[in-house]
């Protein structure tokens, strides 16, 4: 039996999935493999639900731990650069939360240490939406040319967590900690799955708007500037292909309301996650008559079809969002012990952290940008 020993650093609300998904695994999973929640990083006095062997009150101590395998980044978005780099340098496996970073430069800086150290350790970063069956199946129908050569697509990423005019403010909507606002917390969701599903973006349009400008901050008496947005409009570009991604955080109503449909020359696939157990599709040549023939949108009922070591629970039943986390840090684990790259992985972050910079820029300057 092979053990791999984590090392977590930042134990809030994303610290707590990421552990209860390694802990997890064991029953989810047939796998020959022992994680060990080794190590843990935290600088407030948290009671840990589970036993960890050692507790760093800082990350360096955690990531110099010669018995620490794999480093678990959690930490708020303005401290990934530093942790990451830091990673790098010690040539550990590498489990980090989205974003890369908060911005371009810092983005930079990583991608600098990742080639000046000569990376070559498994590295995710955590765009669990890529582990739904329904999206996994997606992805087979388009490589298999069931739609045939895309046309356009439409995404959305809808969330109502900044409805509350009252809602202060903390490091997830303070520009310089988070990096940015609905951008940040759901776009790249759908930039990243849109460079799986469909291909790079290389071009985009945007306009942007914070709807409630001034909020109290955290803790205190003060009403402040907002400096993040919570609505985006965006036109995309990959190759000749064209689509658009709306985003908000001020949609009343909505929960995880991330949908896509993608139109190609001899189909369609459709997706909404309030229904993640299936994936909609049409074939362009399905009989059209008599009175509708076998023409339409079909339910491919997807659920937990993840096949191979997936053993719990049974297929059939249907699927949510923890799912999605513990099927990415499966397949991540098992990268790491057949020493092979896992996607997505640092660079795709890169490519992610790329687009959102160009649609930042867009919304500023006020027209197209390329994506480099």
């Amino acid at each position: 039996m092979k053990n791999i020993n984590v090392g977590m650093i930042g134990f809030g609300y994303m610290g707590k999935m990421h552990t209860m998904c390694y802990d997890n695994i064991k029953y989810y999973y047939n796998t020959d493999v022992n994680i060990n929640m080794y190590a843990v990083s935290n600088t407030s006095k948290a009671n840990f639900p589970i036993k960890f062997e050692k507790v760093y009150s800082d990350y360096q101590g955690l990531i110099n731990d010669e018995n620490v395998d794999v480093i678990d980044i959690c930490v708020p978005n303005f401290l990934h650069k530093e942790v990451l780099i830091e990673a790098i340098k010690a040539n550990k496996h590498i489990y980090c939360e989205k974003p890369l970073a908060v911005d371009i430069e810092s983005a930079h800086e990583v991608m600098e240490a990742y080639k000046k150290y000569n990376f070559n350790k498994t590295s995710r970063i955590t765009f669990e939406y890529r582990f739904v069956p329904a999206i996994m199946r997606a992805k087979q129908m388009i490589d298999e040319g069931k739609i045939g050569k895309i046309i356009h697509f439409n995404f959305k990423y809808y969330g109502s967590e900044f409805i509350d005019p009252n809602r202060p403010i903390s490091w997830q909507s303070t520009k310089e900690k988070s990096g940015g606002g609905v951008l940040y917390a759901l776009g790249t969701h759908a930039i990243d799955l849109i460079h799986y599903l469909i291909g790079d973006i290389d071009e985009v349009y945007a306009d942007k708007r914070t709807h409630f400008k001034k909020r109290p901050l955290s803790g205190t008496d003060k009403i402040i500037d907002v400096g993040i947005e919570d609505i985006l409009n965006i036109q995309l570009y990959s190759g000749e292909i064209m689509g658009t991604l709306l985003l908000s955080q001020v949609a009343a109503g909505s929960g995880i309301d991330l949908t896509f449909e993608i139109y190609g020359e001899t189909g369609a696939i459709k997706f909404a996650h309030e229904n993640p157990n299936v994936i909609y599709y049409f074939n362009n040549d399905d009989e059209k008559s008599p009175i509708g023939g076998l023409s339409g949108f079909k339910a491919i009922e997807t659920t937990q079809k993840y096949g191979g070591a997936a053993s719990f629970p049974p297929p059939r039943v249907n699927i949510a969002w923890t799912r999605y986390h513990i099927a990415s840090i499966y397949d991540f684990i098992d990268a790491v012990c057949k020493d092979r790259k896992a996607y997505p992985d640092i660079e795709d972050g890169y490519k992610v952290q790329l687009v959102t910079d160009a649609i930042y820029r867009s919304a500023e300057e006020k027209k197209s940008i390329m994506v480099r």
